[in-house]
C-alpha cells in the first residue's frame, strides 16, 4: 500500500458462470431470507428464529463442503459460538438477551462463510480478524450482489419454468390484492373468504412484504457466498498492507504519550485518596452516614463506565500510535497501559463491593444482574490489558473478544430471569432475610412460574412464622393472573413461539388454566 489506489481484478468470464449446485443455493438463500423476514421479529417467534439459524448452518455447511471449503480452526469455533448463542431464543424468556442472541448468531454467518474459503488474512487467531470481518460485512456481498438474480433468473432449463411461475405470480399479486380491498367492504365476501381459505387481507400483505424484502437479503448472503468461494478481493486489503500500515502509524514518541497521560493519572490518585473511607466501606459492609444503599450502590456506576471506556481508549491511543522503537519507549508504553488498567480495576473493585452489599440487603433483579456482568467484562479486559504488557505475543484484541464472547454466552444460557426468582424466593425461604417483591418475580415472566409455585407452598403457613412478610393470597392471585395471561397467549401462539420456559410455566399453571376454562365454559 503505496498511497495508491488499488482496484480489484476484472473477473473473468468463467468466473461469473454459476454452477447448478451454486443455483440451487441461490434458491435456498431466497427461501431463507423469506423465513428470515417471517420469523422477524425474533422476540415474538423464538423457536422459528433458532431452527432456521440451526438450518442455515447445517445448509451453508453441506454447500461448502460441495464448493471444496475448508471448515478449518476459525470458522468451526464461530459455528459453535453462534449456534450456542442461538440456543438462548429457547432458553431464555428476555427478548433483549433474545435479539442479541440472534444479532450474534446472524453476523458470525458472515465471517463464517468468509473465513470457511480461506480469504483470512493470517491463520487462526490472528490480530486482523477485525480487518476481515469488515471485508466480509462491506466489501464481498456487493462484489457479487447481482449473482442471485443471475441465478433465479438464468436460462437453465431447469429454472425457466420455475422462473415463469414466479414472475406470473408476482404479476398477479398486485392486482388480486386491489379487488380484494376493493371488495372488502362486503361482510358476507370476508365471511366466505374466511370460510374457504382461512387467511384475511393484512396476512396475504404480510407475505408480500416479506417476499420483497426477502430479495435484497438473499443478495447479499449469495453474493457473500460466491464471493468468499472465489476469492475475491484479495489485494484490496491484505496481511502485508495492514502490517505496513500499522507501522507508519506509530508517530507519537514515548515521551509525548507520558506527559499526556500523566495528567489524567494524578487526578485519579488525588480522587482516590480524597474518596478513601466512602469506598473502603464497600469492603467492610458498613453503609457511610448520609447514605442509603439504593444510593450507595448506584451512585459512581454510570462514571465509572465513562472512565472505564475513556481507560481503554487512553491504552489503545498509545498502544496503536506511541513508537516502540528503543526499549526505554517500550517500558513507558507498558508501564502507562499498566496504571490506566490498575487504576480503571480499583475503581470496578469498589463498584463489585457497593453492588454485593446492596444485593445482600434487597436481593437481585435484571439491572443489578447486568450492572454486575458489565463490571465482570471490564474487570477481565482490564486484567487482559495488563497481562499484554508482560507477554507481548499475547493476543489481546481476540483474547478481549473471547471474555465478551464467553460471558455473553452466559446469560443467553443461564437463564437470568430463573436465576434471579429463585436466588430471591431460597434467599427469603431459606435464608429468612428481608421479603420479596412479587410484582417483581412476576415482571420476570414465564422463567419466574417455578419459583413462584414454590413460593406459594413455602408461604401457605405464613401465619405461623413471624419471618413471613410475604402474602400467600397475593402469591396465589400472581399465579392466577399469569396462568389467565398464558390462556390469552395461546390463541396466537404456534410451535413457533415457544420457548423452554414458556413450556415450563404452561406445565406447571396447567391446572390453574384448566379452571378458566371450565369457568368460562
Amino acid at each position: 500500500m503505496n498511497g495508491s489506489v488499488i482496484t480489484p481484478e476484472a473477473p473473468k468470464e468463467k468466473g461469473n458462470v454459476l454452477t447448478p449446485s451454486e443455483i440451487v443455493f441461490a434458491w435456498i438463500c431466497l427461501i431463507s431470507a423469506y423465513l428470515f423476514c417471517r420469523v422477524f421479529p425474533v422476540t415474538l417467534s423464538p423457536m422459528g428464529g433458532f431452527l432456521l439459524t440451526l438450518c442455515l448452518y447445517i445448509v451453508t455447511t453441506v454447500f461448502i463442503k460441495i464448493k471444496g471449503g475448508k471448515l478449518k480452526f476459525m470458522p468451526i469455533l464461530a459455528a459453535i459460538s453462534a449456534l450456542l448463542m442461538s440456543s438462548a431464543l429457547v432458553l431464555s424468556s428476555n427478548g433483549v438477551i433474545r435479539f442479541f442472541a440472534y444479532s450474534y448468531a446472524l453476523m458470525t454467518y458472515i465471517y463464517y462463510v468468509y473465513s470457511a474459503f480461506g480469504n483470512s488474512l493470517k491463520k487462526g487467531f490472528s490480530d486482523l480478524v477485525l480487518i476481515d470481518y469488515f471485508k466480509a460485512l462491506f466489501i464481498l456481498p456487493y462484489v457479487r450482489f447481482i449473482a442471485l438474480f443471475v441465478a433465479v433468473f438464468s436460462n437453465k432449463k431447469g429454472n425457466k419454468a420455475f422462473r415463469r411461475i414466479v414472475i406470473g405470480i408476482c404479476i398477479a399479486v398486485i392486482p388480486t390484492l386491489i379487488v380484494l380491498a376493493l371488495l372488502s367492504y362486503d361482510s358476507a365476501f370476508t365471511d366466505l373468504l374466511d370460510k374457504i381459505f382461512n387467511f384475511s387481507l393484512g396476512d396475504l400483505w404480510s407475505h408480500f412484504v416479506s417476499f420483497l424484502f426477502a430479495f435484497p437479503i438473499a443478495a447479499y448472503g449469495f453474493g457473500l457466498f460466491i464471493a468468499s468461494k472465489e476469492n475475491r478481493c484479495q489485494k484490496i486489503i491484505d496481511a502485508e498492507g495492514c502490517q505496513s500500515a500499522s507501522a507508519v502509524i506509530k508517530i507519537i514518541p514515548a515521551l509525548t504519550s507520558a506527559v499526556a497521560t500523566l495528567p489524567i493519572f494524578v487526578l485519579y490518585v488525588i480522587f482516590f485518596i480524597s474518596q478513601w473511607k466512602y469506598y473502603i466501606s464497600g469492603f467492610t459492609g458498613v453503609l457511610p452516614k448520609g447514605f442509603v444503599y439504593s444510593r450507595y450502590a448506584r451512585e459512581g456506576f454510570f462514571q465509572l463506565c465513562v472512565v472505564s471506556v475513556i481507560n481503554l481508549i487512553i491504552i489503545s491511543v498509545v498502544s496503536t500510535f506511541s513508537k516502540k522503537n528503543t526499549k526505554p519507549s517500550s517500558v513507558a508504553k507498558r508501564i502507562i497501559c499498566i496504571l490506566y488498567s490498575l487504576s480503571s480495576l480499583v475503581l470496578i473493585a469498589t463498584a463489585m463491593a457497593k453492588l454485593s452489599m446492596y444485593i445482600g440487603i434487597y436481593g437481585l433483579t435484571p439491572l443489578r444482574v447486568y450492572a454486575a456482568w458489565l463490571e465482570i467484562v471490564l474487570a477481565l479486559i482490564f486484567i487482559l490489558v495488563i497481562l499484554k504488557q508482560f507477554i507481548p505475543k499475547f493476543n489481546l484484541i481476540i483474547s478481549s473478544f473471547a471474555v465478551l464472547v464467553l460471558c455473553f454466552a452466559l446469560l443467553c444460557v443461564g437463564n437470568v430471569e430463573g436465576f434471579i426468582a429463585n436466588y430471591n424466593v431460597d434467599r427469603y425461604l431459606n435464608d429468612k432475610r428481608g421479603s420479596v417483591d412479587v410484582e417483581l418475580l412476576r415482571d420476570l415472566g414465564d422463567a419466574a412460574v417455578p419459583a413462584l409455585i414454590r413460593l406459594e407452598k413455602g408461604t401457605e403457613n405464613n401465619n405461623k412464622y413471624i419471618y413471613m412478610r410475604v402474602n400467600h393470597d397475593n402469591v396465589a392471585k400472581t399465579l392466577d393472573g399469569m396462568a389467565e395471561r398464558m390462556l390469552e397467549r395461546e390463541k396466537d401462539m404456534d410451535i413457533f413461539s415457544y420457548t423452554l420456559p414458556t413450556y415450563r410455566a404452561k406445565a406447571l399453571l396447567k391446572d390453574r388454566m384448566d379452571a378458566l376454562r371450565d369457568k368460562e365454559e
